[in-house]
């Protein structure tokens, strides 16, 4: 008899869960977004990066761009370590005009670049 017991009590709980009304969900003032719970890994940003940034011949660390070397993930870091405020401003914000032409980053790979520096550019 007992065994019973709990197949009902379950099949209870679904049948009310099913016409019970739903409650709203809680608020807590906290406005969660995707970069909250995203991972974004340096080798993604590095390999964006590259793509984007290096493989013109520009910003390999030589020449006239031989600071801005973002063919390492250190270089990238300590780029955007040093100079954030004109990384987002050129590479990932609204009026961003980095890189030119026809290679603009989509707005997904500027919203994940921005999150990773969030997270502190993890490795």
């Amino acid at each position: 008899m007992q065994t019973l017991a709990l197949p009902v009590l379950l099949l209870s709980l679904l049948v009310y869960g099913c016409t019970a009304e739903k409650a709203p969900a809680p608020d807590s003032g906290i406005t969660v977004t995707a970069c909250d719970t995203a991972v974004i890994t340096s080798a993604y940003i590095l390999t964006a990066v590259s793509d984007k940034c290096t493989s013109r011949g520009c910003h390999k660390g030589t020449g006239s761009t031989a600071s801005t070397d973002f063919t390492t993930y250190s270089g990238i870091k300590g780029y955007i370590t040093s100079n954030e405020a004109l990384w987002k401003s050129r590479v990932t914000g609204a009026d961003a005009d980095m890189p030119p032409g026809s290679s603009k980053l989509s707005q997904g790979m500027k919203d994940s670049i921005d999150c990773w520096i969030s997270h502190g550019m993890p490795e």
